[in-house]
């Protein structure tokens, strides 16, 4: 007989989901936006600093798992509204108007402040002793160094020619 199927060993890895769920949002906006060309070395760069920083610190991994479910909530949401519209009206363009969309807008506002006062509650009366105590820690220093290293050989090789 099968039990519930137990997945909760994938919690040891949130933090590289969240290093490759950041490193994947930042580098698709910089590639479409092309705010720094077209360079693909410069964007990989600067992705993987950015999910460097997001991966190391707790606190605002902490943010990016608490905004992750309830966007995804609210994106499953608008999903079967507009499905039910369009189940039931031959035009979906009669129920999304501008004002819809500002709904949807103001929901996900709504929902990244929210998880923001949950999460750095707490931090913000800390940070500053956790600040001083990052800096004077020699061997995050170094891991830091060693890692923002291997990104930029990682970036080189995968866009050299």
């Amino acid at each position: 007989m099968v039990d519930v199927l137990n997945i909760s060993g994938l919690g040891y890895f949130m933090p590289l989901f969240g290093f490759l769920f950041v490193f994947l949002i930042v580098f698709a906006l910089l590639t479409k936006t092309k705010i720094l060309g077209d360079q693909k070395y410069v964007n990989i760069l600067i992705s993987s600093v950015i999910a460097i920083i997001f991966a190391t610190m707790s606190s605002v991994r902490d943010y990016v798992q608490t905004v992750t479910p309830w966007f995804a909530v609210l994106a499953i949401a608008l999903f079967f509204i507009l499905l039910l519209v369009g189940l039931s009206q031959k035009k979906v363009d009669d129920i999304v108007k501008p004002w819809f969309v500002w709904v949807f807008i103001v929901l996900l506002i709504i929902i990244f402040l929210v998880s923001a006062t949950v999460v750095f509650s707490d931090t913000m009366s800390n940070f500053y002793s956790q600040l001083g105590d990052y800096i004077t820690n020699y061997d995050r220093i170094v891991g830091g160094a060693v890692l923002l290293i291997v990104a930029i050989v990682v970036s080189w090789l995968i866009t050299k020619k």
